[in-house]
Order: structure tokens, then sequence, then C-alpha cells
């Protein structure tokens, strides 16, 4: 007669074999989205070598003739921290939703849903591969900055891990915000032109990202607030010696709160892709039974 003891190791290894399937789920996910993000020209293009381009256009119209020499330097990394981001913010919306949005095109949904699959693993295994491409495209602008004698310096032995968790949780909500947009919008070149205009829209009224708030004409508060300006001023904060006399007002929040504050936001746009995902997607209960 089987005991309670059997019983208990019969339900810890269906949860260990439901967690491993998971895992294999959100692995393949991730796999075949950033091949597909990586492969499409169109997507390297707007996301690594457009705000590149746009950095090189920037320090030759944009930068003041009157600006002592030895400012240019810092000048150009703070700049180039605002267009690294700008790449982030199109890598989150236009590059992570281009292939979702063919996916809901294309039908796709409908082989998903016939699946034993896990909404979950293919939002997380998606964000997985939409925030890889986020930091490559943050990454592609500095080296190209660099060899405009841009001056970039780590400010403490922990400025590293705080660039990456700027960027990752600023680029969770943007890309949780492509999901919205992308299960609204039913067409692919709809929702490519729709998450353009929005990066551009977000990247030109915020002062380039919150790194120039003497271009901001709304409210200083939000500056703190919006996730991809908060993210953009923390970095330049740990990269740039300088950047504190040029990314204020407003005076920042600490590193912590900063990175706190980023990181509910990513957590509560996480779980609204989720249940997106879940439902508009997958057209299954929002709080599934078991969660997964």
């Amino acid at each position: 007669m089987p005991t309670e003891t059997d019983y208990s190791y019969g339900r810890s290894s269906g949860i260990k074999t439901e967690f491993s399937t998971w895992l294999q789920q959100t692995a393949g996910f991730a796999k075949r989205y950033a091949r597909e993000l990586f492969r499409n020209k169109a997507v390297l293009f707007w996301t690594m070598v457009f705000p590149a381009g746009f950095y090189l256009l920037g320090i030759l119209l944009f930068l003041p003739d009157s600006l002592p020499a030895d400012a240019v330097p810092d000048a150009r990394a703070i700049m180039a921290i605002s267009y690294g981001t700008f790449g982030g913010l199109i890598a989150a919306l236009n590059g992570f939703s281009e292939p979702l949005s063919k996916d809901i095109d294309n039908d796709r949904y409908l082989q998903f849903r016939a699946l034993s699959i896990a909404p979950s693993a293919d939002v997380v295994g998606r964000f997985l591969a939409g925030t890889v491409l986020c930091l490559v495209a943050f990454l592609f602008v500095i080296p190209v900055a660099i060899a405009t004698d841009a001056a970039f310096s780590f400010q403490s032995a922990v400025s590293p891990v705080i660039v990456v968790l700027a960027l990752v949780t600023f680029a969770v909500f943007w890309m949780s915000v492509a999901v919205a947009i992308a299960s609204v919008i039913s067409e692919a070149r709809y929702v490519s032109l729709v998450t353009v205009s929005l990066a551009l829209v977000a990247f030109m009224l915020s002062g380039y990202n919150g790194t120039q708030p003497e271009l901001y004409a709304g409210p200083d508060v939000l500056l703190n607030l919006m996730p991809h300006t908060l993210s953009s001023r923390l970095i330049s904060t740990h990269l740039v010696a300088s950047s504190g006399e040029t990314v204020t007002p407003p005076a920042l929040p600490s590193t912590a709160s900063g990175l706190a504050l980023l990181a509910v936001v990513a957590a509560a746009s996480l779980v609204v892709a989720l249940a997106i995902t879940r439902r508009a997607l997958y057209q299954r209960q929002v709080v599934p039974e078991v969660i997964r």
C-alpha cells in the first residue's frame, strides 16, 4: 500500500519534471527569438547602426562651439549614453515587437495553443532574447563614442552591475509595452510603424532620455520616474565623471532608490505582459489554476 511518503515523492517528482519542461520551453523560445532578432537586418540597422549614426551626427551638429575643450570628452560620453539607451529603447519596442507581431500575423499562436506550452515560458524566453538585444544595442554605441574621444570611467566598483541592472529593468518595461501594442494591433507593418514612432517621441520629448533636461518641457519630477530617463541618468552618473553637472536638475535619487523603483516597475510590467499573453494570445485565464 502506498504510504504518505510515496505520495509526497510523487508530487515532488512531478514538480521537478514540470519545472524541467518549463526551462526547456523557455530556452527554446529564447534561442528561436534571438536567432530571429539577430538575423533580421532591419532590426539590427534600427537598433544599432541608426543610433550610432545619430550619435556621430549629434556630436557634429549639437555640441556647442563654446564648450571648453576639456569638457568635450565628457559631453560626448553623455551623448553616447543617450543614444545608446535610445538604441535599447528601439530594440525593446520595435526590435522586440516585430517577430512577435509576425507570429501573431501568421497565426502561429493557433499552433501554440494546441500544444502544452506555458505562456510564462513564452514571455520569459522572448524577454531574455530581447534583453540581450537591448544590451548589445547600448554597447554598440560605446566603442563608436570612444573612437571620437568620448571619456568613460566607472565611478565605483559596482558601476558595471548598476549599468546592467538599469538597462535590463528599463528594457523589461518597454518590452511589456511592445507586447501590449502587438496584441492590440493586428498587422505587423503597423506595429513596426507605431513602435518606431513611440521610441522617437519618447526619446525626443524626454530631453534625449533625460540626459539633457534643459530640452525637456514637462514636470521635472517625471525624469526620475520614467524608466528610460531614470535609467539613462543613473547610467550617466556611473560612467561619466562630470555627468552630475549635466543631467541635473532635477537632482537624481540615490542609486539604491533609483534601482528599486526600476525593479518595481519592471516586475509589475512583466506581470502585465504575462497576463496579456495568457489572455490575448493563448486565450487562457489570466490567473492560472497552477502558477507556472
